[in-house]
């Protein structure tokens, strides 16, 4: 996400029960979601000039959506992602879970961290082989978590649709 959007986070004194509940590795969280409130971060980061985008930070990393961004990407995802409802006074949010993990990274090609006593770290830049089919909109890779990946058609569909606070970078492979 870019700078000078606002964040979400839990109101102060709040914490959510179960942290795990923010470690996004492809795994369904749905059925055991209790919907937080939210507000927007108050900090020293921000400033009151900041935007609200349709895409955003909630505490954690996780991407936050609007109700805009939710109806756009809804039908596209399908069954590869889920939307977690958060609330935001009368305002109702989403926070993504992708849920299509894909096993694409070619180790080999890889980049990992070595440290001192030789020993092999997690990955620092990882070689991703293409999904293999049109039908994938967004993607986790496995291995490289908790980067999320997306298709061109809908890196279109959210330029198309005006959605914003998001950042998409083209993902280069190492060479």
């Amino acid at each position: 996400m870019p700078e000078g959007f606002k964040e979400l986070d839990l109101p102060d004194g709040q914490i959510h029960i179960d942290f795990n509940c923010m470690r996004w590795n492809g795994e369904s969280k749905l059925n055991q979601w209790k919907s937080p409130n939210v507000v927007w971060v108050e900090d020293e980061f921000t400033s009151p000039n900041d935007k609200v985008g349709d895409f955003t930070k909630f505490s954690g990393g996780a991407i936050a959506l609007s109700e805009k961004a939710y109806r756009v990407l809804k039908p596209i995802f399908g069954t590869q992602a889920e939307f977690l409802p958060v609330n935001k006074g009368n305002e109702q949010w989403y926070l993504l879970n992708v849920l299509n993990v894909q096993n694409l990274m070619d180790t080999a090609r890889s980049k990992f961290k070595i440290y001192e006593d030789g020993h092999i770290g997690p990955c620092t830049h990882a070689y991703i082989n293409s999904p293999g089919s049109n039908n994938v909109g967004i993607f986790l890779v496995k291995g490289y978590f908790p980067n999320i990946f997306i298709s061109s058609n809908v890196k279109d569909e959210i330029e198309k649709a005006g959605l914003t606070g998001s950042l998409i970078r083209q993902y280069i492979n190492p060479e």
